[in-house]
This record gives C-alpha cells, sequence and structure tokens, in this order.
C-alpha cells in the first residue's frame, strides 16, 4: 500500500487570521473581548509550536478560542484503564496474538485500501469514547462485507450506562455493550452532542461478538493493524488542539485522555482517524511519530489498543 503522502514545510511563519475574520468563519462573537484575548494567547502558542520544527504545523481552527483547560475539561475526556479487567464469561475476550511477519511490512493505510468510514464531528460533548468505538465497529464492518455503515453514537452516549455520557467513557466497555445491544443507524437515531435519555431507533444489521485487546506496544499495535484499524487511546497536548498538518514528533508519555482510530501507518508514523470533523488536521486525521518505545508518541499504547471481534451483519426486517 502507499505511504502517507510527506509532510508539509514547517517553520515558515504564516499569517493568521484577525480575531474577526477567525469568528466570522467558525460563527461565534466578534465582538467577545475574552474570546478575543483567548484567541491571541492561542496565536502564541501556534507560533511556539511552529517555531520547534518539530515535523508539524500548527495553525487556528475551531478550538482557537478555548484555553487548553477548557479544550481537556470538552474534549479529552477519555478514561480507558491502563488494565482492562473483563468477565469473559459474559462477553467474549481475546487476546490477539503479534504476527512476526508484520515487522517486515513497511506501510499500511486503511483510508485508501477502502477500510474506514468518513471522518465524524463529536462537536462540543466529550465523546470521544463512543465515536472511537463506532469507528472500529464501522471499519470492521467494511472490511469484511465491501458495505459502509453509519452507526449511532448517540445511542452510547445515551444507553450505555456503564459510561458517562459527553463526561466521558471506554471504548473497550462500549464494545462490550454493544454484544447485548446490536447498534442502531445514525439516520434513526442523530447525533445531538447531548446525552439524553435513551431511545430506540432502527437496528443496523450489524452484530459485534466480542473483543481483541492487543498487546501494549508499538510492535502488537503494528501488527494489529495488519488485519483491521484498531481503537486506541492516546495523551491528547496543546499540540493535538492547535494540529494542521505534518507528523506530530509528540513526547512519548505513559498516559492518555483520549479515544481515536489508528489507520494505519509507515516507517515514521501512525495515521490517526480523530472525530473533530473534517476541517480539523489533515481531513479530519492526523500522523504521529512512530517507533518512539515505551507507551509510544502520545501514549499510544499506554492502553490497550482494541478490535471489535464477531462483527457480522443480520438481515433487518
Amino acid at each position: 500500500m502507499k505511504s502517507f503522502a510527506a509532510a508539509a514545510l514547517v517553520g515558515v511563519a504564516a499569517a493568521h487570521p484577525t480575531f474577526e475574520e477567525w469568528a466570522a468563519q467558525f460563527q461565534f462573537n466578534g465582538a467577545d473581548d475574552e474570546l478575543r484575548a483567548k484567541y491571541n494567547a492561542n496565536l502564541a502558542v501556534i507560533d511556539d509550536l511552529n517555531a520547534a520544527n518539530s515535523g508539524a504545523t500548527f495553525a487556528v481552527n475551531q478550538f482557537s478560542g478555548m484555553t487548553f483547560q477548557e479544550f481537556s475539561d470538552m474534549y479529552l475526556t477519555n478514561t480507558e484503564p491502563a488494565a482492562h479487567q473483563i468477565d469473559s464469561s459474559v462477553v467474549p475476550v481475546s487476546f490477539l496474538e503479534e504476527d512476526p511477519l508484520s515487522e517486515s511490512v513497511t506501510s499500511i493505510d486503511w483510508v485508501s485500501a477502502g477500510g474506514v468510514t468518513p471522518v465524524k464531528d463529536q462537536a462540543s460533548c466529550g465523546s470521544c469514547w463512543a465515536f472511537s468505538t463506532m469507528a472500529s465497529v464501522e471499519s470492521v464492518h467494511r472490511i469484511g462485507t465491501g458495505k459502509i455503515a453509519n452507526l449511532a453514537e448517540q445511542q452510547l452516549v445515551d444507553c450505555n450506562t456503564g459510561n458517562s455520557g459527553c463526561s466521558g467513557g471506554s471504548a473497550t466497555s462500549a464494545i462490550q455493550w454493544l454484544v447485548s445491544n446490536p447498534p442502531y443507524t445514525t439516520a434513526s437515531y442523530p447525533y445531538r452532542a447531548t446525552q439524553g435519555s435513551c431511545k430506540t431507533g432502527t437496528a443496523s444489521g450489524v452484530r459485534v461478538g466480542g473483543v481483541n485487546l492487543v498487546s501494549t506496544s508499538e510492535s502488537a499495535l503494528q501488527s494489529a493493524l495488519g488485519g483491521s484499524p484498531a481503537s486506541v487511546s492516546v495523551y491528547a497536548d496543546s499540540g493535538w488542539q492547535h494540529y494542521s498538518s505534518g507528523v506530530l514528533d509528540a513526547a512519548v508519555t505513559c498516559g492518555h485522555n483520549h479515544a481515536v482510530l489508528a489507520v494505519g501507518y509507515d516507517s515514521s508514523a501512525w495515521k490517526i482517524k480523530n472525530s473533530w470533523g473534517t476541517g480539523w488536521g489533515e481531513s479530519g486525521y492526523i500522523r504521529i511519530a512512530k517507533g518512539k518505545g515505551g507507551c509510544g508518541a502520545s501514549g499510544i499504547v499506554t492502553s490497550s489498543p482494541r478490535i471489535p471481534t464477531g462483527v457480522s451483519v443480520e438481515e433487518v426486517v
């Protein structure tokens, strides 16, 4: 498969939109002085990030009117445990064995291979865990059947009581919940970016049989991605908030706060599908440095990556 496109040139100072231009573009109040101050503070952060010439470029986006604390409180709410305690008598769980031949595969891109559904937007709700979950199920279904399913994240936000809706949750827990609660279609249960009462939607026909947990190493993640994309947890810092393009050379950290979908890799980077809309990053994707060891750049293997198993399709009557 093809490697990712080369990173854009970095280190060149870019002219930022004025506050009024940015506010008009993203439909904020251009007369809000408090918002203006936050925006101007973020311009300084963006300039510092670009000056570091780390391999990525940074620019204003829909998050440029938020302090990092506000951004974190709103969007970085993944509560995936570092060590999973799963009752395999209730939910089929397995641990994916590493394929030694995977080291010889230099690149995989499930997006170009047609195994990834379109990028979505969690909006102002801490539901990254729900989007990571449904993205993983949609991808396994897509690879297995060749068909696109659009599954309802709002169902998880409203109905999966083991998680906390817009206040955060665990993708592993959500995949387990789907084993007994098959996903609805998004058309019948549209996303509202707020937690409400659990309702009934139209069955998608997609069924989940269990979950595969991947060992916490970069080699194990690379091996797992040979079969399908994987739901992963990362530590998203200010570099993620302001990311625009290129390979983010994030620090190795053994922590996480955000759930996303790993969709491929090449020799230098992991390719990640996010849930912040197509206007963020590289049309909704980010690349982060690969091969840094330990818990990985942005803590990508701090917690076990997970892949739904036994994904099948039932006829919907």
